[in-house]
């Protein structure tokens, strides 16, 4: 289960860097579909990640606020500073564990039955369609996509460096 997390760990750093030749007013350019903008996509991806494990691992809910991440680097640095946090609880996953269920409450009051490997499955996915969307904008934009070679399986993880002083 965790090559399947840094295969895509390793695909949003490339977008990351990919993000370092766009205009800033393009990333935050209202967009049909998803969180709306290429910023705010990238911060949902993050934020959801972290927000489905943090509820399966300690079933507590916190989503961050995109109007204090609101800028690349920012999102750039709380993706790279929840990773371990992630990737400690994605290790922990074994076949034996796949069915394992936590009750989660819910903010509402009514529970939720998280099932491990369902989740982290579903976050893979998750990320997998957001990298959809985000090449379907990027194409509109006139700009290629980081090509999916980037993320072979056999690719060393690489941090883009942040976008900061690069703008």
């Amino acid at each position: 289960m965790i090559e399947l997390f840094r295969l895509n760990w390793k695909m949003r750093e490339e977008w990351f860097r990919w993000c370092l030749d766009v205009p800033q007013v393009e990333l935050d350019a209202p967009r049909i579909g998803g969180p709306g903008s290429i910023l705010g996509t990238l911060f949902h991806i993050v934020d959801t990640e972290q927000y489905w494990i943090r509820r399966f691992a300690y079933g507590t809910e916190h989503h961050y606020d995109f109007a204090e991440h609101a800028d690349l680097d920012a999102v750039h640095t709380l993706s790279r500073r929840l990773r371990p946090f992630v990737e400690e609880v994605v290790r922990s996953w074994t076949p034996e564990r796949d069915r394992e269920v936590r009750i989660s409450p819910n903010g509402d009051g009514t529970e939720s039955e998280l099932v491990f490997g369902d989740l982290l499955r579903w976050l893979i996915q998750h990320e997998a369609h957001h990298a959809g969307q985000l090449s379907v904008w990027a194409r509109e934009l006139g700009f290629p996509p980081p090509p999916l070679a980037c993320a072979w399986p056999d690719a060393e993880p690489d941090e883009a460096e942040g976008a900061g002083g690069k703008r």
